[in-house]
């Protein structure tokens, strides 16, 4: 009887890892989670539409393009990620202006022990109180 037991708690520990493994969104309760889809992302700034493109999926130490398409009339004053579950310090997300809304730059992710890394990019609009997010995850 007990290896039946411990055969049944190792199948549930194994299905409740695999779905937190495949789970490529936030929930935190705050929207603007990304589900990439083709390394897009659709959020909302003020609740309007905007789109991240990123030229591939963010993972750890390695170089990600970002392009972002802000709604029309908005401007990025400065950009950064950072770690949900872990404190990873700010990495400076460098962008540049392409003109009509569009910015592009890059970031290089950190290396940390979790499994699965959430994080925030946030983005400061000028003349707005409070940054917009856009929420992503990494897994090893």
């Amino acid at each position: 009887m007990a290896i039946i037991v411990v055969a049944v708690c190792v199948y549930l520990a194994h299905k409740f890892q695999s779905s937190v493994l495949k789970d490529t969104s936030v929930v935190n309760g705050i929207g603007n989670s990304c589900n990439f889809v083709n390394e897009t992302c659709e959020f909302l700034i003020d609740d309007r539409l905007a789109i991240a493109t990123f030229s591939a999926m963010p993972e750890a130490e390695e170089s990600v393009t970002v392009k972002l398409l802000v709604p029309e009339g908005e401007e990025i004053e400065s950009a950064w990620i950072e770690g949900v579950n872990m404190y990873m310090g700010k990495i400076p997300v460098l962008l540049d202006n392409d003109g009509q809304g569009k910015w592009s730059g890059w970031f290089m992710l950190g290396s940390c022990s979790e499994p699965v890394m959430k994080w925030q990019l946030r983005l400061n609009i000028k003349d707005k109180e409070s940054p917009s997010y856009l929420y992503f995850v990494t897994q090893q």
